[in-house]
Order: structure tokens, then sequence, then C-alpha cells
């Protein structure tokens, strides 16, 4: 468990390490427009949908070990390829193939993860969890430090990120050779649909809700802070920093606590908190105290929902596929989260505060329809395997 929680935060160094230099690496080098420099981020997202099939494939002629080698070395040549001069076309080209190297890495890793022996499943994920969101707060930090201190310039971001892409391919292919050996059982082959536990849908629907309502927690709530309520950068990156800090601390005690409480009973009873406060944070600008205090339990109140989704999907013997599925569609509901912002936006004036605050009200009531939809889709499952049984 260890060598795949470095392995994680490896890996997701890079996902943010572009994103601080995102204007100096495209519009600055190729003189491309902002919002093309933004489809660099969507496309990426596209890759991801596209890994899920090859995932599945992979999975049932290697072991999980090696699909995280295969996937991360890939993703380093990518991110390399990208550092050269290639023109901006061939650059979203190349970015649009690394989403799916960079799926396959995080299925891959993440059920070894949730396969492995010890405490529950929860738990595990909850860790891995606190150590994923860790690691792309890292990456943000280390890509911007490092770009401000080196005299390559932003290109040395697609550097360090295929350098820890390298570390992490190597670290796995070491697992695959050598620890593999003792711990037989963290390489549990690819689940058939017969073998499966549940259906996949619930997870899949929560993870694009919680994506979702992310997206619109960095477009929508940073601009209200800003456009509405005045507070300056420092201000609006404490608040907008608070719930996610909360995040990554606060996953594996809740993963701990789902595991005694019932992984779904927690996750429910999070997600309806969580998508109230959510609906409400667009209305308490206007004082600070009330406004943190809300961030502060909305951040506690979204601790347990990834740990729990990915629970359930490992408990229910979805496997590397599924994981990719799920890491996808979490991907489509942040895509999805953006274009809502946007669209909106322009068609009734983003910047105005009547629209901000209906839009964090529509993503929280959103968020609260698809947690009650998914918690059935459970719950019958969990009835036809009790009555089968």
């Amino acid at each position: 468990m260890p060598l795949v929680l470095l392995l994680i935060l490896l890996s997701a160094l890079p996902d943010a390490m572009l994103v601080p230099v995102l204007r100096d690496l495209l519009v600055e080098r190729y003189g491309a427009s902002a919002e093309a420099a933004q489809a660099f981020l969507a496309v990426n997202l596209l890759g991801a949908g596209l890994a899920v099939p090859l995932v599945r494939w992979l999975r049932r002629r290697w072991p999980a070990w090696t699909v995280a080698a295969v996937g991360a070395i890939a993703d380093a040549a990518l991110l390399g390829l990208m550092w050269l001069p290639i023109g901006f076309k061939a650059t979203l080209a190349v970015r649009c193939i690394e989403g799916v190297a960079d799926v396959a890495t995080f299925a891959a890793l993440f059920q070894m993860l949730g396969s492995a022996g010890g405490r529950g499943a929860a738990w595990r994920m909850g860790v891995g969890a606190s150590v994923l969101i860790g690691g792309l707060g890292g990456g943000a930090v280390l890509g911007g430090a490092a770009v401000k201190a080196s005299a390559a310039g932003p290109t040395i971001a697609f550097v360090l990120g295929a350098a820890c892409c390298l570390a992490t391919g190597i670290g796995a292919w070491i697992g695959a050779g050598v620890l593999d050996r003792a711990a037989p059982t963290s390489e549990l082959p690819e689940t058939t649909p017969s073998k499966r536990n549940g259906p996949l849908w619930p997870m899949l629907l929560m993870a694009a809700s919680d994506r979702a309502t992310g997206a619109a927690l960095t477009a929508v709530f940073a601009s209200f802070l800003a456009r509405n309520m005045g507070y300056d950068p420092a201000e609006r990156g404490r608040l907008v920093g608070l719930p996610l800090l909360l995040m990554a601390v606060g996953a594996a005690p809740a993963g701990w606590l789902a595991d005694r409480l019932g992984t779904m009973r927690v996750r429910t009873v999070a997600a309806v908190i969580y998508a109230l406060c959510f609906a409400n944070v667009a209305w308490l600008g206007f004082s600070t105290a009330a406004l943190s205090g809300v961030l502060l339990l909305l951040g506690i109140a979204a601790a347990p929902l990834l740990p729990a989704s990915l629970s359930l999907t490992v408990r229910g013997g979805h496997g590397t596929g599924g994981l990719a599925a799920f890491r996808a569609a979490g991907d489509g509901g942040y895509f999805l989260g953006i274009v809502t912002v946007v669209a909106v936006g322009a068609w009734v004036g983003g910047d105005r505060l009547p629209t901000q605050q209906g839009l964090m009200i529509g993503f929280g009531i959103g968020h609260l329809a698809c947690t009650l939809i998914a918690a059935h889709g459970v719950r019958l499952a969990e009835r036809r395997a009790a009555s089968v049984a």
C-alpha cells in the first residue's frame, strides 16, 4: 500500500502542474486565443472517455501493476512530446491521447489500492483520495514555482510532469516485478459482468455530479467573490481553498467512518449536507464569518464523497475498467459543469449576482437529485443480491 500511495502522489502532480502556466504555454508560445487555451484542458477529458474500453482490454491481458507502468511511461512520453515546438493543433491532439494514459494509470493504481489487504476499502480509498488531492494541490504550486525559478521558461512544466510520470512508471514496474510476488491479491483479474455485485451507473452518476459541482465552485464561486463581493485575491484563495483542504484532510477519516456505519449511508448523509451548503454559499458573501462557516461545513461534508464512491466501485467488482469509467464520468461531469456555467453566463449574463446565485442553487439541487437517484439504485441492487442469496 505505501508504494501505491507514493505512485498516486507522483501521478497526480502533473495533472495540475500545467494550469498555473497555461497562458504562457499556449497563448504566448503559439499565439492561441484564451478560449483555445481552455480547450487544451477539455480535450484531455475526451481522451478520458476513450480510455475506458482500452483499459478493459489491457486488464484482460496484463496485471494492474503493468497497466499502471505502461500508462505512466506513455504519459511521460506524451508530455515530453508536448514540450517540443510541435504547434498548437498537434499539441491538442497529443493532449487528447495523454488523457487516455492518465486514466489508465489512475484506474490501475486505485484498483490495486482497493484490492489490497488490511482495513476496509473505504478507508484505503480515503487515504488514496487524500494523497490524490494533495498531489493536485502540490502540482499547481510546484508548476508555478518551477516556471518562476527556471530559465527554461514555462515549458519546464512539461519536463517536470514527464519526470513525475516516468518515476511513476518505474515504481509500478518495480511493483510488477517484485512486490506482486509477495502480494498476489493486489493483482485480481478484471471481472466479467456475471461476477459483479451490482450496477456501475450509480457510482458514475455520483462521480459526474461531484465533479460538476467542483467545476461550478471554481468557475462561479470565484467569480462571485471577485466581481460581486469585492474580495481581494488572497481572500478569494483562502475561501475557495478552505473546502478543498478539508476534503484532503478529511477523506481518510471519512472513509474509516464509512466502513463502520455503512458506505452508502455515510455518503448519502454527507451529500445532502454538501448540496444544501453548496446552494447557499452565494447568498452569504456579505458576511465573511457566515461564508467561512458554511464553507467549513461544505468541506467536511465533501470529504466522504470520493472515497465512498470509489469504495462502492471496487466492492462492486467492477475492476480497473470500472474505475476508468468512474474517472471518465467525473471528467465528463466537470466538462458539463463548465459548459453549463459558460452557456448560462452567455445567455443571461454570468457576472450578475442573481445569475451566480441561481447557478449555485441549481448545481446544489442537481447534486442532491443525483445522490438520491444513485442511493436508490444501490439499495435496489443490494435487495436483489440479498433475495438471490
